[in-house]
């Protein structure tokens, strides 16, 4: 190791720029050194269960046999880097298995490097295609912070510092768990009604099919298919982001599989490489195949380690039947230990979506942030990692491996569990 770790911890410190979330917590986090499995281990040999999956990337867990056989043979061949320009069997192997777990209009393919890139690719496509500017999205929505992702990204405080492209968005309700699809497809369709009759229809629709990042609502199968009924009578594209749920994150290969429906592209990412940096944009020969040779590029888009590493991930998903254990066996795991909160004071909902979960929180009847992050505090002390969210920061969030065992999610469930009844 080059750097002991409080060297490494002071250096961070001293270098990073603020806007990123090493310090936001706490002014000292762990240093980790290893990782197995569910598990990060410091230099002392700490172990810490990891249920933060890297903001719901690493889903098979760290240091998989997979992923370490995938990494060897790309460094076998001595080849890291290539550009855009040359052709890859890394890449073309992972179109293959792309193909193979997407619907058949949907086997075309943009790479990047990350979901918000992603993101921007998609809406450059779906502008390029249709020739129109106008977005619509959804209220509580998240898609990053690049400026074209965080123009549809919904929270006013990240978007409120920047340029952004407000003047082309219409953000609409998005129902809470709770809630009727029917205001909302009503208020969509008035919408683009009124921009039809001003010749400007939008250029995408982009929507979650569970909105994580807001404490996990939905998937929500009657909006989803409403959306998609509204979009086609009025011929406007309709963009998933599947960029945090995809690749078993809610028990599908995809959120918006849930419903049944047919987006016209996907936007993916986080838990397709499942630890390195890439991403991905789905779509039919109408938005990928009709613009020119450079109209959208990125230096590193479809790195060799990064496509065996999403290669990897999807045939350990497939192979090892993790569809079925996320339905099966941490979603069912999770809702049973979690329905103890139910009902008790503070606790405005309890939510889980497959293999993630979020607990939240309020105060005197306004969300409570403070008793998120003072969980999140107290359950590393305790050497769990656990994660923040919701629209107010008032959510506690849980995102397990895909692949985690009943017998270390349910011990830890029941630590949880105790800790927020234990914290007021």
């Amino acid at each position: 190791m080059r750097l002991d770790p409080p060297s490494a911890l002071s250096i961070t410190g001293a270098c990073e720029s603020t806007a990123g979330n090493t310090f936001r917590l706490v002014p000292d986090p762990p240093v980790f050194v290893r990782g197995d499995g569910a598990w990060l281990l410091d230099a002392d040999g700490r172990r810490y269960l990891d249920l933060v999956c890297g903001s719901a990337t690493t889903n098979l867990g760290h240091a998989h046999p997979a992923h370490l056989a995938a990494l060897r043979e790309v460094l076998a061949s001595g080849i890291l880097h290539t550009g855009t320009r040359l052709p890859s069997v890394f890449r073309a192997e992972l179109y293959q298995r792309l193909c193979s777990v997407l619907p058949a209009q949907l086997h075309y393919f943009h790479l990047a490097n990350s979901g918000a890139e992603a993101m921007e690719a998609a809406i450059k496509a779906a502008q390029f295609a249709t020739g129109r500017r106008r977005l619509i999205a959804f209220e509580g929505g998240y898609h990053g912070r690049t400026i074209g992702a965080l123009s549809i990204t919904h929270a006013e405080r990240i978007r409120a510092p920047f340029s952004t492209l407000d003047n082309l968005v219409d953000f609409l309700p998005y129902p809470d768990a709770a809630g009727s699809a029917d205001a909302g497809l009503v208020m969509l369709d008035d919408r683009l009604s009124a921009l039809r009759r001003e010749n400007g229809l939008p250029a995408a629709i982009v929507i979650e099919a569970v909105q994580a990042v807001s404490g996990v609502i939905g998937p929500n199968v009657d909006f989803l298919r409403g959306v998609r009924d509204v979009a086609s009578r009025h011929d406007v594209p309709l963009v998933l982001d599947e960029i945090w749920n995809g690749f078993g994150r809610t028990g599908r290969w995809f959120g918006f599989q849930h419903s049944g429906i047919e987006p016209d592209m996907v936007v993916m990412g986080k838990g397709l490489s499942s630890g390195l940096p890439l991403s991905a944009v789905a779509a039919g020969e109408r938005f990928l195949k009709g613009w020119p040779p450079g109209m959208h590029t990125s230096t590193f888009q479809g790195n060799p380690a990064a496509c065996a590493m999403a290669v990897a991930t999807i045939d350990v998903i497939s192979r090892d039947n993790l569809l079925s254990h996320v339905s099966s066996v941490v979603a069912p795991a999770m809702e049973t230990a979690l329905a103890a909160l139910l009902g008790l004071p503070g606790i405005a909902a309890v939510r889980v979506a497959g293999a993630q979960a979020a607990i939240q929180f309020y105060r005197d009847g306004f969300p409570d942030g403070n008793r998120s992050a003072n969980l999140q505090r107290r359950l590393l002390r305790e050497d769990l990692l656990v994660y923040g969210g919701g629209r107010q920061s008032d959510c506690l969030m849980l995102l397990p491996p895909i692949n985690l065992e009943s017998d270390v999610l349910n011990p830890a469930l029941t630590r949880i569990v105790e800790a927020v009844r234990s914290e007021p």
